[in-house]
C-alpha cells in the first residue's frame, strides 16, 4: 500500500476503536473477559499505538490532493483557536472531570460544576476538537483530511457518546448535569444556565496553555514537519 492507503487504513481504526468498540456489543464482552480495569488497560494500549501509528502516517504522507483552497487568513485560525484549545485539554485534565475515562459515578451521586466544567462538560474533547478543526481550515489537503478529519469526528461524536452512556448510568443526576453545563465551549453560559468563574478555574491551567502554545508554536517545524508560516 501507498503512504496515502496507509494513513486512510489507521485513521479508520482509530476511529472504529474510539466510536465503534464502546458502543457496540463487544465492549461488555471484554469487561466481562478481562474485567473494567483490564479492558480500560487494554484500551489505552490499543489508543496509543493506533494514534502513534495514525501520526507516522500522517507524517509520511505527502501533502497532495487539494480538497479546498487554503488562504493565509486560513492560517491565523489556529493561532487564535489553539490557545484555548490548550487551555480546555489541560484545564480539563487538571479538573475533577465526571466525563473522563475511569472515573466512577453512581445514580445516587450529584454530578458537580465548577472550573473549567462551567464552560463546557466536555472540555478535553472540545479542546482536541477545536485543535482539529483549527488545522483542517488550515490545512486543505488530503491527508490533513483524513488525520485531523479522523480526530475531529472522534471527539465530536464522542462526547455525544459519552453524554449517552453516562445518562444511561446515572440517569437524572446526569440529566441535571446536562441541563446545567453544555457540550460546546461557552454556550450554558452564554444562554444563563452557568457563570463563567474565573477563581475556580485558577491560574495554573491558563498559565500552562500560554507555555505549551509558545513551545508549539516555536517548534512546529520540528513537530509536524512545517513552521507555522505566520508571524514569527
Amino acid at each position: 500500500m501507498n503512504e496515502l492507503a496507509w494513513l486512510a487504513l489507521w485513521a479508520a481504526l482509530f476511529v472504529a476503536q474510539h466510536l465503534g468498540v464502546p458502543s457496540s456489543g463487544l465492549r461488555p464482552r471484554l469487561v466481562g473477559a478481562v474485567g473494567e480495569r483490564g479492558y480500560l488497560g487494554l484500551y489505552s494500549v490499543v489508543s496509543i499505538v493506533v494514534l502513534v501509528l495514525l501520526i507516522r502516517a500522517y507524517v509520511a504522507a505527502t501533502p497532495t490532493g487539494v480538497v479546498w483552497p487554503t488562504y493565509e487568513l486560513l492560517r491565523w485560525v489556529p493561532l487564535v483557536l489553539m490557545p484555548v484549545a490548550l487551555w480546555l485539554v489541560i484545564g480539563g485534565l487538571l479538573a475533577a472531570n465526571p466525563t473522563m475515562v475511569g472515573v466512577v459515578l453512581d445514580d445516587s451521586q450529584e454530578v458537580p460544576v465548577h472550573g473549567v466544567l462551567r464552560i463546557t462538560r466536555h472540555p478535553v474533547q472540545c479542546g482536541i476538537l477545536l485543535w482539529s478543526v483549527s488545522h483542517l481550515a488550515a490545512n486543505g489537503d488530503l491527508p490533513s483530511l483524513l488525520f485531523f478529519g479522523s480526530l475531529a469526528l472522534v471527539s465530536g461524536w464522542g462526547m455525544v457518546l459519552i453524554d449517552r452512556r453516562r445518562k444511561d448510568a446515572l440517569g437524572e443526576s446526569w440529566a441535571a448535569f446536562q441541563s446545567a453545563t453544555s457540550l460546546l465551549p461557552f454556550v450554558a453560559i452564554l444562554s444563563g444556565h452557568q457563570s463563567f468563574n474565573a477563581r475556580e478555574i485558577g491560574w495554573l491551567a491558563p498559565a500552562l496553555a500560554a507555555v505549551a502554545f509558545v513551545a508549539l508554536w516555536w517548534g512546529h517545524v520540528w513537530i509536524a514537519g512545517t513552521p507555522v508560516g505566520v508571524g514569527w
